[in-house]
């Protein structure tokens, strides 16, 4: 059997990303998949266009696959005002997970990764020189340093005794269905379209039309969806599809054959990302925007932050797995820290009070500096400091009432 240097379990985007990025620094490396590709995910797939900057090979490798690109934002506050926000080119490319995670993980295989699908892991060992993974099957592998990139509800965390689960404050229930347009559309398929608190609900509905297909959804907090909403799920967000198409939003009907409800981190990322041996990335992580529930760009970032820590202690000869896991908890810091403290920050404070939602569309109706802004971080043509400072500097009042929260909760 083998030793390999790095172990990578789940084959989503972070997964592969940095079993890609881990096999062309020249490791040898394992990709464990617990399914089989093409798998379905549930997720609203949308990517906007700064990953395209901060991973070029991605966009070389998209055209693989069926794309939608969107330059129009539909924001909708619950009382019912709403704008427009349109880019001169598209900010958001949308796709479908079952593609997409297929493409990523076929790039990680070019690269020289080993993908090892129907690999369910049951057990866990990291010791002082090495990890061990067991799967149901009772197959065995071992290597010298492990990415934990199996989602959400991922057993390595657990098994290693990193994160203990989410509490209902930390976890949002998506309610959503992929839907051939055959069955349901968007009117509008050139907008992605975002409406805030349907049906007293903390958080947002969205439609993310796609090629052939219509992403339909709603999320909210986990707590939020317990104590507030009193019908199951698929009930709740069946409603909303009714609502959208007597609006005019959608075509069709809904399907609960294309119903797949699935939880979001935003409780921000957990409190150890990487201990010894075993570096932690994706949504196992926490590394969800808590505000927007964008997760595929963190979920990279942080698989292509793991390889590079494990790489970096390879060519630096680091007999233990200290030097590679402080490496990467100071790389994600570095790089998307300071994003995801304040995404969390943003979720606390709008969604405590709806008329702050409704602020927000309003201002960046009156305000093209602030939509603008919004716009040009989405494209990835202004870095997220930047994008910060600019709206602290237009909105100062509410960058107080975001240091009262960071400071008081």
């Amino acid at each position: 059997m083998p030793v390999f240097d790095a172990i990578v379990v789940g084959a989503g985007p972070a997964g592969a990303a940095a079993a890609r990025g881990l096999a062309a620094g020249g490791a040898h490396v394992c990709l464990l998949e617990r399914a089989r590709f093409p798998r379905s995910k549930p997720c609203g797939g949308g990517i906007t266009t700064r990953a395209l900057s901060r991973f070029p090979w991605l966009e070389a490798a998209l055209p693989r696959i069926p794309t939608h690109w969107v330059s129009r934002l539909y924001l909708e506050a619950g009382d019912g005002n709403h704008v427009v926000l349109t880019s001169e080119r598209p900010a958001v490319v949308l796709v479908r997970r079952i593609e997409f995670d297929e493409l990523l993980a076929r790039l990680a295989v070019e690269a020289g990764a080993e993908l090892c699908e129907g690999a369910w892991v049951s057990q866990v060992d990291a010791g002082d020189d090495r990890v061990t993974v067991r799967t149901r099957d009772g197959r065995q592998f071992t290597g010298r340093y492990l990415v934990a990139a199996d989602g959400v509800n991922g057993v390595v965390t657990r098994r290693l005794g990193l994160h203990q689960g989410w509490d209902g404050e930390a976890v949002a229930l998506d309610m959503m269905e992929e839907a051939p347009d055959a069955l349901l559309r968007a009117t509008d398929p050139a907008t992605l379209w975002v409406a805030y608190g349907h049906g007293g609900a903390d958080g947002y509905g969205y439609v993310f039309p796609k090629q052939g297909h219509v992403n339909v959804g709603i999320g909210c907090l986990l707590s939020c969806f317990r104590e507030q909403v009193r019908m199951p799920p698929y009930e709740f967000q069946s409603g909303f599809v009714g609502h959208l198409v007597a609006q005019g939003v959608l075509q069709g009907v809904s399907s609960r054959e294309h119903f797949t409800p699935c939880h979001i981190p935003v409780g921000g990322p957990i409190e150890r990302t990487a201990a010894g041996r075993v570096l932690v990335a994706g949504d196992a992580g926490g590394f969800v925007n808590a505000y927007t529930a964008e997760g595929i760009y963190y979920a990279m970032v942080t698989g292509d932050l793991a390889a590079g820590a494990i790489l970096a202690a390879f060519r630096a000869g680091a007999p233990d797995g200290g030097r590679a896991a402080r490496h990467y908890v100071r790389a994600w810091k570095r790089e998307i820290g300071t994003e995801l403290r304040d995404a969390r920050l943003i979720q606390k404070y709008l969604f405590r009070d709806s008329r702050r939602i409704a602020n927000v569309v309003g201002g960046a109706g009156h305000h093209r500096d602030l939509a603008a802004t919004i716009i040009a971080y989405a494209m990835g043509t202004i870095s997220y400091r930047d994008a910060r400072r600019r709206v602290l500097l237009q909105f100062p009042r509410t960058a107080l009432r975001l240091a009262k929260i960071a400071v008081f909760g």
